[in-house]
């Protein structure tokens, strides 16, 4: 046997009787490991706080869905003014996580809930992608109401927050009864406060709310 082979056998043999044998001191390994993926306590409590009031956020909406009353919006602003403190995603108006299909949760919008509390759509998306909007309202008896629109972040706003949109075309589509399109309906904008993975959440120029959850 070499040397070399020798010290690879030692070596080997110390890695093992650290497994069997039980230590009150870390193992070398333990500690690259543990400077590699350090535990950060205040993250972790940052995170578990937000996942609590995710949690809340989204049992309120789903209580309330298509309904709007003072006491309602009061309680989910409640949430929302704790859990916007807390958004992971930086910039979030010029973020990639923004542009894709979005399932609306609850909003203060009469003119959706309208759809909404009286059964005539049951899930009511939005599509962001490139420059431009989709609203899409599907009826549950067939046809939908649907607009499209332009997009772009304002890039004069505090923290990149703000989207610009103008509505460019709105079609209703009564099945049989044919559709009809409709000339541009108007512009604002929106500011999401806050984004992840899976929940977004905007105030608008019309100071009204839009809680979205993405698909899955």
């Amino acid at each position: 046997m070499s040397i070399f082979q020798l010290f690879v056998f030692l070596h080997a043999m110390n890695i093992a009787a650290s497994f069997s044998a039980p230590s009150t001191t870390s193992a070398p390994w333990q500690g690259f490991l543990g400077s590699l993926f350090p535990s950060n306590p205040a993250e972790n409590e940052v995170a578990a706080r937000r996942s609590d009031l995710k949690r809340q956020l989204t049992a309120e909406c789903s209580q309330n869905i298509g309904r709007n009353t003072p006491e309602i919006r009061r309680r989910i602003e409640s949430v929302m003014e704790r859990l916007a403190p807390l958004n992971p995603t930086p910039e979030t108006a010029a973020n990639p996580l923004l542009k894709r299909r979005w399932i609306l949760e609850w909003t203060s919008e009469k003119e959706i809930n309208f759809f909404l509390e009286r059964g005539i759509s049951k899930e009511i998306t939005q599509t962001l992608g490139g420059d431009m909007l989709e609203n899409n309202i599907p009826f549950v008896n067939g046809g939908g109401f649907g607009v499209t629109g332009q997009i772009r972040v304002d890039e004069e706003s505090e923290g990149l927050l703000r989207t610009n949109f103008k509505f460019m075309n709105a079609k209703l589509d009564l099945g049989r009864w044919g559709s009809y399109n409709f000339p541009p309906v108007g512009e604002g904008w929106f500011d999401t406060i806050y984004l992840d993975e899976d929940l977004r959440i905007d105030t608008n120029s019309r100071d009204d709310i839009l809680i979205c959850r993405t698909e899955g």
